[in-house]
């Protein structure tokens, strides 16, 4: 059973929390945002008990985050739990300890010293390299107020604006993970890039959004996270003309034709207003 599915039984069970299990979706960091840290213990009980595998997944979700979700874990007790509970629920106790939260011996979970200090704010960002359309990936990485991060992925176009925009909430490590990942990930091709320079990108692709196409749903919520740069901020683009001066040298010209012969930039199709009257001469011929 999924997670999620199992969320969905503790709702059932748990009627005084299964207004706030439910919207989470399944998502163990929305669900911290929803639930105060006793009704997140009694849920994570209950699928110790119940459900040891799933709740064996949603304990070590948990276990990295440093606020509420260490909050809730050391809430729940080994007692009257199943072997599988209490071993999953060990697991997470060890992975506190791994991470410097110290648990008394006679009560496992009773936090008897504070909390490590919780890691310095995270922004990073990534841009892809143009796909054949024009447009490019973005990824930007910030702290999670309660914990975590939050994980933004844009498809960004020039002449389309904004295409997608999806929020994703995980732990560090797992956002870690990911954001390495990409870079391993066989045909699209990341690289780092400023956090203000991408958000002064997206600023301007969102500022220049044609009136034909709405701007994705979600975006307006988070647009001031996402464009948040300084009107003299320069984008990606901007550092890499000043790094390589204006006037490009001839090496460089021949490498980027190299590029293109090779196809490992490009090729890009023409603009949709320039195919549009051969498609509707086309269209008359074929009829």
């Amino acid at each position: 059973m999924s997670l999620p599915e199992a969320l969905e039984r503790a709702a059932g069970a748990l009627p005084a929390a299964a207004d706030a299990i439910r919207p989470a979706n399944g998502d163990p960091t929305r669900l911290l945002e929803l639930l105060d840290s006793e009704a997140a213990a009694r849920v994570l009980r209950w699928l110790l008990t119940n459900e040891p595998a799933d709740g064996a997944e949603l304990a070590g979700a948990w276990a990295e985050d440093p606020g509420a979700g260490v909050t809730a874990l050391l809430r729940v007790t080994e007692e009257r739990l199943p072997k599988a509970g209490r071993k999953a629920l060990r697991r997470a106790y060890h992975r506190l300890r791994s991470r410097g939260v110290e648990l008394s011996e006679a009560e496992p979970a009773q936090l008897v010293a504070t909390l490590p200090p919780v890691e310095e704010g995270l922004d990073e960002a990534l841009l892809s390299r143009l796909d054949p359309r024009g447009a490019c990936a973005a990824y930007l990485v910030t702290s999670h107020p309660s914990g975590g991060v939050r994980l933004f992925e844009l498809m960004l176009d020039e002449g389309r604006g904004v295409l997608e925009c999806h929020v994703y909430n995980t732990g560090r490590s797992k956002a870690r993970r990911f954001l390495r990942d990409l870079g391993h990930r066989e045909g699209f091709s990341v690289v780092p890039a400023p956090p203000v320079a991408v958000r002064a990108l997206v600023r301007r692709i969102a500022g220049q959004q044609p009136p034909d196409r709405q701007l994705p749903r979600g975006f307006s919520e988070w647009h001031g996270q996402l464009a948040d740069a300084p009107e003299d901020a320069p984008t990606p683009g901007g550092l890499a003309r000043a790094e390589l001066g204006s006037e490009p040298a001839p090496a460089a010209l021949l490498r980027a034709a190299e590029l293109v012969r090779g196809a490992e930039a490009g090729p890009w199709p023409v603009a949709p207003e320039v195919l549009q009257p051969l498609a509707e001469r086309l269209g008359e011929v074929a009829r």
